[in-house]
């Protein structure tokens, strides 16, 4: 069940990484050596340098480090290295370069130290977030709000205090060492100063630690204050009407007035408190180091105490006060990751404990049904099954019908483990429903009716959740695509998809010469009609104006649709051919129909969105427009304006808008223009387009216009599906069907939907169910919207499939088609009750 969420910080921070805690330890140790020789090396230049032993003229020994315990405990010092002895030039330089090259190593060793922090903080993480998913993927389904609340801290609170856990034990031992160090370099120099930073450094704690409480406090009261006026804000919009109507805004401003500033008032005593301490906490932490070179000075008048002594213990003053500050802050922030693992592991306890009590139980591969006494209450449809008693040996087939969908549909997600029973036992070869593990009942119970589409492909969806090898997995795809009529699908999306040659130059070439196959089969059934081929020198009256310019594909950004009107080549070429006026003219007749027909269509509207040639946040725009055309203000029309209504004209397609605008006059000048287009493309702008050529794949165009060659009618009825028919027909002939539909496979998927109809997002799931194989699959939502012929195809096709195995079908209603041969058990709901209906069946009579 995954690894217990440890609640303190510095013990989840050790038990993640004990050896690189080693690591760290071990660079804070000589990252302290390293300041103790700094301390040292300051206050031995800082002798030197004021004349005292010897001054620079003199040798001594470089690196000595020896401790002057009190006169009266030990009369000598005690050396712990001798040094190296140097001349006085060579002691000299050593020093300085000493001095200046320690803070570099210090950041070496900090650079090193920190990324040791991050990746214990990313394993802190990483740890974390795994028990609690560990948790998440076996907990029953009926936890939903405690997931969301798990979720949240374990996602976006961990996250937030990642860096945080990483540093918990590495970081206090790096501020206090700093401090226990700076203090003990200056007890050692004389225990008089150091007693003296002792007990500033305790007062400086002790504000600091006052001053992170008031703080707390401080941001309590802000919320508090936010709360209240929110309240009065909500009434003074509450009593709007009755100031209104009765004048009382004096009235109201003064009880606003009032009541803002008696909210604010206990923000105010607590901020003037949080200020004192603030000041107080600054000039503690300030006095430090001045005490001590106060003091160090006094005492110089009657004790051996030199300038350097002095200097070297008012740095490790200034640096233990630093510290002091910043561990108080640090301890602020580990309460609060503190905080976040409690609260984590309030939440998953429950959950854990829950999970493991019923996510034991494995469930046999066959076996018998069974509630004693179920009830149950879905919140999200209203639907309720109660008292319900009912045994049914699988494998079988069985359909739920009637009294709406809603009891159907319930009792499915009941069978199929989706929903715990509220009152009852249900059971699967005796083991109850819901003590299996969620993992093993997918593979024996399949359920397909609420599809979430993830991000990915289409191959990537059909196959969320099966597992097999490779080649298994693809010949039980390509079954289930049939069964659930998904094959007409990944054809269409695989001939709106595109190839790169180069990767796959002979199914390119396949395509090539496919294209004459397949023109010559529509003009054997006479449906040439529906495709008009692209030509040099013809007006395909089936693209748009834009598209007949080009007589290519855009790559890139330069002459995409939206951009095409405002590139200078192009304004350029329309200017030449004498078309920019003609253009603007259509663009402008075009935007005056739009507005007429969709004046009383909201903006939000699929419907604007779908046909109107601009979208709802233009709408005022072009509105603006034609009624400053209709006011003959010529002198306000810009040149932008005119670019918008050319972007307009180019999108128009006649076969399409049938809005009468397009002459035979305009289309022979679009030609001309199409001409002087490709003749006159600068070197620098030819890899931004691909032309279409008979002999050659347009590597940018689909596979379809590849294929065609052209563009099927969009003003005759039957023409798409009729034109598909005959390619798909002629790839299957030359071998290349399956090609065309691995290419369907590997589109993208719009996890909304929004490039599928709901029949197809169901089917999606129903083939998801079909791939595990699983030994039961609840088909939940698969018939909704389809009309008779194709749901009593879909039935007749999954119950084929699933011979020897079970099937549950939810169903408004059985067809004579659907029952041959008869299910197993209709269960019909009456009044939201179920009521048993058994059948006989010949399991033989399916695989015909």
């Amino acid at each position: 069940m995954g690894v217990v969420v440890e609640r303190d910080p510095l013990r989840l921070a050790w038990k993640t990484s004990p050896f690189r805690h080693f690591v760290g330890f071990s660079l804070l140790a000589l990252a302290g050596l390293l300041i103790l020789v700094g301390f040292d090396l300051v206050r031995v230049v800082v002798d030197r340098a004021t004349g005292g032993a010897g001054g620079w003229n003199a040798p001594a020994s470089f690196l000595r480090i020896a401790i002057s315990p009190p006169a009266g405990l030990w009369p000598e010092p005690i050396v712990l290295f001798p040094g190296v002895l140097l001349g006085p030039e060579a002691f000299a330089l050593a020093s300085i370069v000493g001095i200046l090259l320690i803070p570099v190593l210090l950041g070496l060793i900090l650079i090193g130290f920190e990324w040791l922090v991050v990746g214990i903080g990313l394993r802190m993480l990483t740890k974390t977030q795994s028990a609690a998913l560990d948790v998440i993927l076996k907990v029953p389904s009926a936890s939903h709000d405690e997931i969301a609340v798990v979720t949240a801290l374990a996602a976006r609170g961990l996250a937030r205090e990642s860096g945080v856990l990483g540093s918990s034990l590495l970081m206090p031992v790096k501020l206090g060492g700093m401090i226990g160090l700076a203090c003990a370099y200056v007890f050692v120099m004389d225990w008089h100063l150091g007693a003296t930073l002792a007990l500033v450094l305790a007062l400086g704690a002790i504000v600091s630690a006052r001053r992170s409480l008031l703080r707390f406090d401080a941001t309590a009261a802000r919320h508090r204050e936010g709360d209240e006026a929110e309240g009065v804000f909500a009434e003074l919009e509450h009593r709007i009407p009755a100031l209104r109507a009765h004048g009382t805004a004096p009235y109201e401003r003064n009880r606003v007035r009032e009541a803002l500033v008696l909210s604010h008032r206990p923000v105010m005593r607590w901020e003037y408190r949080l200020a004192l301490a603030e000041a107080a906490t600054a000039a503690v932490l300030m006095i430090a180091p001045l005490s001590v070179l106060a003091l160090g000075a006094w005492f110089s008048q009657t004790r051996p105490v030199t300038a350097g002594t002095v200097a070297a213990c008012v740095l490790a003053a200034a640096l233990a006060a630093y510290g002091t500050r910043e561990v108080v802050q640090w301890h602020r922030l580990t309460l609060r990751a503190r905080a976040l693992l409690i609260d984590l592991g309030r939440g998953l306890g429950p959950l854990k404990l829950r999970a493991a009590l019923k996510g034991r139980a494995a469930l046999p591969e066959s076996g018998a049904l069974v509630a004693q006494g179920v009830s149950a209450y879905d919140p999200a449809s209203g639907a309720r099954v109660s008292s319900v008693n009912l045994t049914l040996a699988f494998p079988s087939h069985v359909a739920l019908v009637g009294d709406g969908d809603a009891g159907p549909r319930l009792l499915a997600a009941l069978m199929s483990g989706q929903i715990p029973p509220s009152l009852g036992r249900l059971t699967y070869g005796g083991i109850d429903l819901s003590a299996a593990d969620p993992v093993e009942r997918s593979r024996r119970i399949a359920f397909s009716g609420n599809t979430v589409l993830i991000e990915g492909s289409l191959r990537d969806n059909l196959l969320y959740g099966a597992s097999a090898p490779e080649s298994e997995l693809d010949h039980r795809l390509s079954e289930a695509i049939v069964v659930a009529g998904l094959d007409r699908l990944t054809h269409a999306r695989g001939l709106s998809g595109t190839i790169d040659p180069a990767r796959e130059p002979k199914f390119a070439a396949a395509i090539v010469e496919a294209r004459r196959a397949v023109q010559a089969a529509l003009a054997a059934e006479q449906l040439d009609r529906f495709v008009d081929p692209f030509s040099a020198m013809r007006y395909n009256r089936y693209a748009t104006i834009g598209e007949n310019l080009l007589f290519g594909k855009p790559i890139g950004d330069s002459f995409q649709e939206d951009r095409l009107s405002s590139h200078p080549f192009v304004r350029a070429i329309l200017e030449a051919n004498e078309l920019t006026k003609p253009l603007a003219r259509m663009g402008l007749s075009i935007a005056t129909s739009m507005i007429e027909i969709f004046s009383d269509i909201p903006d939000g509207s699929p419907l604007f969105e779908r046909f109107s040639f601009f979208s709802a946040a233009d709408r005022p725009y072009f509105q603006d427009l034609v009624d400053r055309k209709n006011e003959q203000r010529r002198s306000d029309q810009t040149s932008r304006d005119r670019g918008r209504l050319i972007g307009l004209a180019l999108r128009y397609n006649e076969s399409r808008h049938r809005l009468g605008l397009l002459e035979a006059g305009l289309e022979e000048q679009i030609l001309v223009a199409r001409a002087d287009f490709a003749r006159m493309l600068p070197v620098s702008l030819k890899s931004s387009i691909e032309f279409y050529d008979e002999e050659r794949f347009c590597a940018a165009a689909s596979i379809q216009d590849n294929l065609l060659f052209g563009r099927i009618a969009a003003d005759q009825a039957g023409a798409l599906e009729s034109v598909q028919e005959v390619t798909r027909r002629v790839l299957t002939q030359r071998g290349l069907d399956g090609e065309v539909s691995r290419i369907g496979l590997d589109t993208p998927i719009d996890p909304h939907g929004d490039d599928l109809t709901l029949s197809e997002v169901a089917a999606v799931d129903l083939v998801r169910g079909l791939v595990r194989r699983s030994s039961i699959l609840v088909v939940q939502r698969a018939l909704d919207g389809l009309p008779g012929p194709a749901a009593d195809k879909l039935v007749v096709n999954l119950r084929r499939a699933l011979v020897g195995r079970g099937l549950i079908l939810v169903t408004p209603s059985i067809s004579p088609a659907m029952d041959q041969p008869p299910f197993d058990a209709v269960i019909h709901f009456e009044r939201g009750e179920p009521v048993m209906d058994r059948r006989t069946r010949t399991l033989e009579a399916l695989s015909a």
